[in-house]
């Protein structure tokens, strides 16, 4: 069941499952095709918000972040901005397609060509990466800010790797042991500094054989002291 949270700074924050989806018509075709749907669905989730929380909406365009938190968890964090209606409903598309591994092979949104996707083998079990991310960064200092501004958890466990082929660096973790509000401040943090996130099925093995390993162990904590 969909679940509004409003923040101190004005923003919401609106929890939604595959349910709610569903239960409003909504698939997450919608988002990618712009379609009269997906924009009405966002309109009904503020009036929702307006009545269960008092959210006041000033008429203000919004912009809206999209976090994938697992396979049937999905946060919008509305916020008012100047951009255009399009550039929102591209940002959702964005943020949906890293996480439309079930339906698209796990095709990375951001990384093209060729990259990853010599991964072979079998997938793994759904349950076990039901929390388990590989972020794309264009350079080290990304990777490095990004886990400085994270909260620690010594729940999680990591690695960092670079692949020469495309001068990149890639962070898988497993956060399944960590707490939500861990895991969302995980994927929250991502849009800001990785170029890419989506949940990890077989592409670490690439990775494992192709890539040179940074740090294999506790790469969240070790990068966040340097």
């Amino acid at each position: 069941m969909m679940k509004f949270e409003k923040m101190e700074n004005g923003s919401l924050r609106c929890f939604l499952t595959q349910d709610d989806l569903e239960q409003n018509g909504i698939e997450l075709d919608d988002f990618f095709a712009n379609t009269p749907n997906a924009r009405e669905f966002l309109e009904k989730l503020i009036r929702i918000a307006e009545d269960e929380v008092g959210y006041k909406a000033t008429g203000n365009m919004m912009s809206i972040q999209a976090a994938i938190m697992s396979e049937d968890e999905i946060v919008l964090t509305f916020s008012e901005s100047h951009v255009s209606g399009a550039e929102i409903l591209e940002h959702i598309r964005n943020m949906f397609g890293a996480s439309a591994a079930r339906k698209q092979s796990a095709e990375l949104v951001d990384v093209k060509e060729e990259v990853l996707k010599e991964a072979g083998g079998q997938a793994r079990d759904k349950d076990a990466a039901e929390y388990t991310y590989l972020l794309t960064f264009v350079s080290f200092s990304n990777v490095r800010k990004f886990c400085r501004i994270l909260p620690v958890s010594k729940a999680a466990k990591s690695r960092l790797y670079y692949l020469d082929q495309k001068k990149q660096y890639f962070l898988w973790a497993d956060l399944n042991r960590s707490s939500k509000k861990y895991v969302y401040e995980f994927v929250t943090a991502s849009m800001e500094y990785a170029k890419s996130i989506e949940q990890d099925s077989m592409r670490s093995g690439f990775l494992e054989e192709h890539a040179q390993v940074i740090v294999k162990h506790k790469a969240l904590q070790t990068l966040a002291k340097l």
